[in-house]
């Protein structure tokens, strides 16, 4: 076919194309049920994101329509009653698109992948799979029919272009940089965020954990300053009365938005055990005080696990009281008016976020119930979660979530090992060990550990995919969870001496992280910074060397725990590695250098703070 004939084929498609999509007109298989009849109009017709649902895009020559959120999202729930629901979206979705809908807790992989236009994340793709837009939030019935009237005579006529911001792949070759040269970026970047920030949302504590870590180990003071300033903001966002952290705030630290989600209690469950350990005011204890009691008497499943999220719906509420107003309210005039729906979901990694605050929480206080309460929940997700391959299942139906009304479609795909729930059910299980000196935690860490390198690392270049391959487009390796992954990693090669973990960390760093790849993720490099913090300063091992029931073995663990060091691992083992002695005695090392045998709990502290650049400066 000549240009000029594709040209003229082309303006054919595009007229009728136009033709169809006016909303006046109502053709056959295209704008409504058939005239005279009372059968109900059909949804759209969502799919899994999975092999099946591409080759029909490709097969039937459909453009892909992806939607993904989550539950506690309330943009999510307005698309659903609003947008995904008018009659016209409906036809237009189910008569020229292979529509897909995934939540972005089921699923972590494609969560991260789409994290960038959060939530929800529309998603549009060529029937090849290749993005051509993409936005975030939700749209208007009018809005959205706009975008996809459009997207349909693009289509017609040949002109989809592939999107310049799409997720990018993987990276042909490591990255080559020396690990300070990309520590001394993510300085920059964050020190710039902390800087400027008044507000906003509270999922993840990495970052914070990073700037305490740079304080204690190299005394700057700027760092320690950035960092009481964001904890005492986040302070504000909490419910004084019910206990619990709202996942952000507009403007001002107390202007919060009404959505309690459990990331953001594990986030400040961290953070103010971290603040309160390192710089021990009193109010960060009470930061931990408010968001356990919140967890415990709202969030926390039978089994011991925590639910998902508590969500800004609340049906029973007057139209002249706004939710924000509601939780203004004293404890008893809320409960007249009913308490906003909890979603009953159980996600594994994030469970595990709130299991190493619990811990956290512990050696902060030396308050047991903290212990007591993460290992609870570390021991149902592993009776209930872990595969004989040691890998941690994300999620699993259940009981509960049954009586739930969903804004997303339950996935039914086969469980996958995802490196997000891996990788931080690992440092869940490494601090659990630490902590309580149980060598189930160290196995169940290594179990974990050895299923990561199985099923999900890539032997020949390094790094770990988010999900196995399964036959769908864009496998990726996720840098926020490949820091994680390596930081556990890391610290599990100091434990158990298994140079395997420690090159493999080495390699997930190489494989994902590179000053491109941090400009383009932005501030969401929190994991990154404190796997690259704790790397280039160097673990710092406390190792008790005796018998195990030995009255004075037991007072050096407990002071090593009581010692705030983010980079330690703490454990006991018998003579030969270290000499036997008349008592038990603790030695504190790393790459470079190691104390002299501790007998007296009470100079552990003294000890370990030569471990620091400060320490050695005043010592």
């Amino acid at each position: 076919m000549t240009t000029t004939a594709i040209a003229h084929a082309r303006s054919i498609a595009l007229g009728l194309a136009t033709l169809l999509l006016m909303p006046c007109l109502a053709l056959p298989g295209f704008g409504g049920t058939a005239t005279g009849t009372n059968m109900p109009r059909p949804g759209i017709q969502w799919r899994d994101w999975d092999r099946a649902a591409f080759q029909a895009a490709r097969d039937t020559d459909r453009m892909l329509l992806l939607n993904v959120g989550h539950e506690g999202c309330t943009a999510c729930q307005f698309m659903k009653q609003h947008t995904f629901s008018h009659p016209e979206v409906i036809d237009l979705v189910n008569t020229h698109f292979v529509a897909i809908q995934v939540d972005s807790e089921i699923r972590p992989d494609i969560g991260e992948r789409y994290s960038d236009w959060a939530w929800p994340a529309n998603i549009f793709m060529a029937p090849n799979g290749t993005q051509v837009l993409a936005f975030a939030g939700s749209r208007q019935p009018a809005t959205y029919l706009e975008i996809l009237r459009e997207l349909v005579v693009r289509h017609a006529a040949g002109t989809l272009e592939p999107d310049q911001l799409a997720p990018y792949g993987t990276f042909s070759s490591p990255a080559t940089q020396p690990f300070t040269e990309l520590r001394d970026q993510l300085r920059a970047l964050h020190d710039t965020v902390f800087k400027n920030r008044d507000s906003g949302v509270f999922e993840h504590a990495e970052p914070l954990l990073a700037m305490l870590l740079r304080s204690h180990v190299y005394g700057d003071g700027a760092a320690r300053a950035l960092a009481a300033k964001t904890l005492d903001g986040r302070l504000q966002q909490l419910d004084p009365v019910w206990g619990g952290m709202h996942y952000a705030s507009i403007g001002d630290w107390s202007n919060t938005v009404p959505e309690k989600r459990l990331e953001s209690q594990a986030a400040a469950l961290q953070a103010f055990a971290a603040g309160y350990h390192y710089l021990g005011e009193t109010r960060y204890r009470e930061g931990i005080v408010n968001v356990d009691r919140y967890l415990r008497n709202f969030m926390q499943s039978e089994a011991g696990a925590f639910f998902a999220n508590q969500q800004g719906r609340l049906t029973t509420l007057p139209p002249q009281l706004t939710l924000k107003e509601y939780y203004d309210l004293d404890d008893k005039t809320r409960r007249q008016y009913g308490i906003p729906t909890i979603d009953h979901a159980i996600y594994s990694d994030v469970n595990a976020r709130v299991i190493l605050g619990y811990v956290q929480a512990f050696e902060a206080t030396g308050m047991n119930q903290y212990l007591t309460t993460a290992a609870q929940a570390a021991d149902m997700l592993v009776a209930q979660r872990q595969t004989p391959d040691g890998w941690i299942i994300q999620f699993l139906p259940s009981d509960e979530l049954a009586q739930d009304e969903r804004v997303h479609v339950i996935a039914g795909q086969k469980p996958a090992p995802y490196l997000r729930t891996q990788a931080h059910f690992g440092l869940a299980a490494l601090a659990l060990h630490g902590a309580s000196g149980n060598s189930k935690w160290q196995d169940v860490a290594t179990q974990v550990a050895d299923a990561m390198l199985i099923q999900l690392e890539d032997s020949t270049r390094g790094g770990f995919y988010g999900a196995p391959a399964d036959g769908t487009p864009g496998q990726r390796k996720p840098l926020e969870d490949n820091a994680a992954a390596a930081r556990f990693l890391y610290l599990l090669a100091v434990l158990t001496k298994d140079s395997r973990y420690q090159l493999s960390a080495e390699r997930a760093i190489r494989a994902t992280a590179s000053p491109i790849a941090v400009r383009r993720e932005g501030r969401i490099t929190g994991n990154l910074a404190l796997a690259l913090e704790t790397m280039t300063a160097s673990y710092v091992e406390f190792s008790i060397v005796g018998q195990t029931d030995h009255a004075n073995t037991n007072a050096l663990l407990s002071a090593a725990r009581r010692v705030y060091e983010p980079r330690k691992v703490v454990h006991s083992e018998l003579p030969g590695r270290y000499p036997a002695r008349e008592q038990p005695a603790m030695y504190i090392c790393n790459e470079i250098r190691c104390s002299v045998p501790i007998y007296a709990p009470e100079q552990v502290a003294t000890y370990a703070r030569q471990f620091t650049e400060i320490g050695n400066q005043t010592n």
